[in-house]
Formats: C-alpha cells, sequence, structure tokens
C-alpha cells in the first residue's frame, strides 16, 4: 500500500474523545474514535503502514497490525485518506475555511461550520475575529469547554471586550454578578440594534410583547389613560400593544442605539437612556403600569429592580415582566449572558418589596438555536 495522507478535500478538528472530520467535498461529517484520530494524526504522507503501526499498537489491546491497516483502508474508501504518492488529474482546489464556513453558517449547518471555523484559527491564531466566531460557533452546538477555550483565546486578543469578559463568567463557572455590566449590555446592543427587530421577530418568534400585552388587557381590561414606564424599553415593540391604553408613556434604556429605534415609532412620551434600576432609584413619578418585556435577562438579583419600582407604583398599579425560567436559586447566569429565574425567587422579592403576586405564568417565550426557551410571565399588583 502506497503511503497514507490526510485527504486535500477533508478539514479536520477535536472533537471530544476523538477528531472530527468534515469532507467538503460530499458535504459529510465523520466522528473518529481515540485510535482513528491517531492515525489521521501520523498519516502525513511522510509515513508508512510499519511505521504508523509501529506507533499506534502500544495502545491496541492486542498490538494488531491489522487494525491500523483496516483503520487506513476504511479512512481511504470514506475519502478521509488519500495515497500520498498518487497524481491526481484534476487535483482538488485548496479549501477555503472562511468560503465554507460562511456558506455553511446560511445553510445552518453548525457542525461543519465550526470545524472549518476552528481551523480557520488555527491558519490565523493572531485574528480576534476567528476566535469569537469559533467560540459563538462551540456555544450553538453545546460544546460549552470548548467555547470557553476560544473565549479565552480572543480576549487575550481583545481583552476590553466587555461581551465576551461577562459571557466568560459563567463559562468559567465563576460566582455571577447581581447585574450584567452595562458596558456588556451596551456592546450587545450597538452590535444588535440594526438587525434587532429582524432577528426577534422573524427567526426567533420572539413572544414576550405579545403575552405583556395580552397580560395587561386581562387584568386591566377597562382602564385607559394609563401612565406608563416600560424599563428596557429597546425598539418599542412592547410599547406598540400598550400605546392606546396609555396617556402618558415614559421608555428607559441603556442602549443609544435601540432608544433611537424607539424614537423613530413616535410612541414614547419621554425616552431617558439610563441604567433602569439606577433610574428607577431618582425617578420621582408615579404610574399606573410597569413593564419588562424581556429587559430583566440581564439582572440576576430581581430585588435591584423590583425594590425601587414597588414605590413608584401607584395604588392598583401592576408591574408586569418576563423572566428566563430556570432551576437554580436565586438566579443563574446562563453561558449565553442572561440570567435565569425560578418562581420561588419571584415570589420572595415581589412580597419583601411590598407587592402581590398577581400573576406568575410559565410558557413559550422565543427560540434560541432551534429550541424553545421557557419563560416567566409576571404580574405584581401594588396593594
Amino acid at each position: 500500500m502506497s503511503i497514507p495522507r490526510r485527504s486535500a478535500s477533508v478539514l479536520f478538528c477535536p472533537g471530544g474523545e476523538g477528531y472530527l472530520a468534515y469532507d467538503a467535498a460530499n458535504d459529510r461529517v465523520h466522528r473518529l474514535n481515540p485510535i482513528a484520530s491517531l492515525v489521521a494524526e501520523l498519516c502525513d504522507g511522510q509515513r508508512g503502514i510499519e511505521e504508523i503501526h509501529d506507533l499506534v499498537a502500544p495502545l491496541l489491546p492486542d498490538g494488531s497490525r491489522d487494525e491500523v491497516r483496516r483503520c487506513v483502508e476504511r479512512a481511504l474508501a470514506a475519502g478521509l485518506f488519500e495515497e500520498a504518492g498518487r497524481r491526481e488529474t484534476e487535483p482538488h482546489p485548496p479549501l477555503d475555511p472562511a468560503m465554507l464556513v460562511e456558506r455553511l453558517r446560511a445553510k445552518g449547518q453548525l457542525e461543519p461550520a465550526y470545524i472549518c471555523q476552528y481551523n480557520l484559527a488555527e491558519r490565523e491564531p493572531d485574528n480576534p475575529r476567528h476566535w469569537a466566531a469559533l467560540g459563538e460557533l462551540a456555544h450553538g452546538l453545546g460544546r460549552r469547554e470548548e467555547a470557553r477555550v476560544a473565549y479565552e483565546r480572543y480576549l487575550q486578543l481583545m481583552p476590553y471586550d466587555a461581551e465576551v469578559r461577562h459571557l466568560l463568567v459563567a463559562l468559567r463557572d465563576e460566582a455571577p454578578p447581581p447585574r450584567a455590566p452595562d458596558a456588556a449590555v451596551e456592546q450587545l446592543y450597538a452590535r444588535f440594534a440594526s438587525f434587532y427587530e429582524s432577528n426577534m421577530l422573524d427567526e426567533l418568534d420572539y413572544q414576550a410583547p405579545k403575552r405583556i400585552a395580552a397580560l395587561v388587557a386581562e387584568l386591566m381590561p377597562e382602564r385607559r389613560g394609563l401612565a406608563a414606564l416600560d424599563l428596557g424599553c429597546g425598539s418599542g415593540l412592547a410599547g406598540v400593544g400598550l400605546r392606546p391604553r396609555c396617556a402618558r408613556l415614559v421608555g428607559v434604556d441603556l442602549s443609544p442605539q435601540m432608544l433611537q429605534l424607539a424614537r423613530e415609532r413616535s410612541l414614547y412620551d419621554a425616552l431617558e437612556l439610563a441604567e433602569i434600576g439606577a433610574w428607577l432609584g431618582r425617578c420621582r413619578e408615579t404610574f399606573d403600569l410597569i413593564l419588562a418585556s424581556d429587559s430583566l435577562i440581564y439582572i440576576g438579583d430581581l430585588s435591584l429592580v423590583v425594590t425601587p419600582a414597588a414605590p413608584l407604583l401607584r395604588p392598583g398599579g401592576l408591574f408586569v415582566f418576563t423572566l428566563e425560567r430556570g432551576e437554580v436559586a436565586p438566579f443563574r447566569l446562563s453561558d449565553n449572558g442572561r440570567y435565569t429565574h425560578t418562581p420561588q425567587q419571584v415570589r420572595k422579592v415581589a412580597v419583601a418589596a411590598g407587592l402581590e403576586v398577581v400573576r406568575l405564568d410559565e410558557g413559550y417565550l422565543r427560540m434560541e438555536y432551534e429550541a424553545a426557551v421557557n419563560g416567566l410571565f409576571v404580574a405584581l399588583r401594588k396593594v
């Protein structure tokens, strides 16, 4: 048999206990066990089967020479290896991992995109964008440790990235801060604002604004002329459904880019650029309704918002908000940089703030990486 080498049309990367291999010519992912991965590492076009066997034999149960040969033959048949001495009449053009990643991500093929992105990052290790993209793909595939390693490499090159630094708190299993840093949220939405609504509404089936509007209609069916406060108002999606009920609608958000989107809707009587907890602490206005549509996902300690919001509610007023449902109390920082909460913790914080829990429902909030995100839909009343 001729000297084997890895095929020019296949990209390899570590994948748990063994290698992952993406065959670009046939658009197929292969998963190699540890022995096959070692054989693939040794098949560099410089070694024959006998030499490869001598290196691998100590790891084989019986030192079988045939096992190495069979492994190479299977890889040759699958197109993962080729014979080093073979001359192709029409050789494959060199693989372009960047082009492959773009094409595969557009088709939603995250695993082969991850393999290609790994090769791209290894080829250009000083390019921070490659490591950030690798971390994002690893996260989407549930490869938590690989995401952490990629983001660590990125942060070495871009040490002032607040968003990635926040993500790494979760990926390192460090104690989470009581809320996300302002800089992390600002950075996220500076990047996200330009495609926020198309992503949330068209791709992720975002339901929070509709659910909040329905909850307010159910609990305040006859009320009109409300003074309302929209915390983390974003582009104004929640404001659209509530504006007809409001005589005054105030929006507060930390992102200037998102506030500009809200301003273009002409829904709000006032828009304030601020962190919501700090703004609540200095506000002297009172409201019939306070709402927070998917904005408290950046708050771990809910008392930072619920406690200062309670005095701003008029008697009978409602604080309506959504959260991501979790199992860890008092809260958990997920690997996506958002916080999850339990119903028990919501009740505890509400009681401490002197508010009555009138609704605490669980249900579908939106999609993420093709999986449903379960949410909490909460209504607290000032008694």
